[in-house]
């Protein structure tokens, strides 16, 4: 059964930071960006963007990283673990809408997060048809990462809210999707494995901050925690939240920038780690279906 202090103690939390207070996660470290990675993020982009106008699903994957993830929303999320799994449908493209090429809008290039081996970030781009008429414009976001000394794309996911999302309807959106990782945090602080499992949306993709990628498919698959090795190896008595900002809501996703950490039975920290969650709603459930965390801005694990 979950425990109703340390539900509080993870709202709480977050009551507090919104506030402007301290709060129970101080002290919190500044996150550090990495401009190197965010240059090399770009040029990835550049890259992927001058083979997607190739129409050659062959090139295109050169400039992709594998397994590689597409998140529609939804609570759907497609993986191509291999490079002849993936086919971006250039032929019905061009049936379905006229397009001839595409374009990125370098202008609004955004940078969410960076480190030296992962960068999010959003993108303006727009479709072309033949006569060079621009037919539509919208945003994307990207999980760009190195691997092998190789930047390259790894997960990509619509970025643009509707416009006709009213600010009551995105509030209340967001409110529900700020539930299912509240829920999540009090199950977690609970031990209770099940209850963690059950406000994850699946397949499930968890990403390391060196870009590792791990998919589970069904709630059979977890991810499970394992809390007993947690205690016995980290110390780990509980986790709050530090920051929980909405950065990008439409009606079935909502991607979260979260910060968390991880305390010891006598009130020291010692992890705290930024992160992307993207939770999604499939019918009435909101659950978080991707995670992707940065390195540590403190760790004192090996102390």
């Amino acid at each position: 059964m979950m425990s109703n202090h340390l539900d509080t103690v993870a709202i709480l939390a977050i009551g507090i930071l919104a506030m402007g207070s301290p709060g129970l996660a101080q002290p919190r470290d500044a996150e550090a960006r990495d401009a190197a990675a965010e240059t090399a993020a770009r040029l990835a982009l550049e890259t992927f963007i001058t083979q997607w106008n190739s129409a050659d699903d062959a090139n295109l994957r050169r400039a992709m990283h594998f397994p590689f993830a597409t998140v529609p929303g939804g609570g759907a999320l497609i993986v191509d673990a291999r490079p002849e799994d993936f086919s971006a449908g250039f032929d019905e493209m061009r049936a379905r809408e006229g397009w001839s090429r595409s374009s990125f809008d370098f202008d609004s290039f955004a940078v969410v997060r960076s480190s030296a081996a992962k960068v999010h970030a959003s993108i303006g781009f727009s479709r072309h048809g033949a006569d060079g008429t621009a037919y539509r414009a919208s945003r994307v976001f990207y999980i760009v990462t190195r691997q092998d000394d190789r930047w390259a794309i790894q997960l990509r996911t619509p970025a643009a809210e509707p416009e006709d999302l009213g600010g009551d309807e995105r509030a209340e959106i967001v409110a529900a999707a700020r539930r299912a990782v509240l829920d999540f945090f009090t199950a977690f602080n609970a031990g209770d494995v099940d209850g963690t499992v059950a406000m994850l949306n699946h397949p499930h993709l968890f990403m390391t901050p060196g870009g590792g990628f791990a998919v589970a498919e069904s709630p059979a698959d977890g991810p499970r925690p394992n809390f007993d090795r947690m205690r016995a190896d980290e110390g780990w008595h509980m986790s709050t939240i530090d920051a929980l900002e909405a950065s990008i809501v439409t009606r079935n996703k909502v991607h979260f920038e979260l910060t968390f950490t991880r305390w010891r039975p006598d009130g020291t920290r010692y992890w705290t780690v930024p992160a992307l969650w993207i939770v999604t709603r499939t019918g009435d459930h909101w659950g978080v279906q991707v995670r992707s965390l940065m390195p540590a801005t403190f760790d004192a694990r090996a102390r």
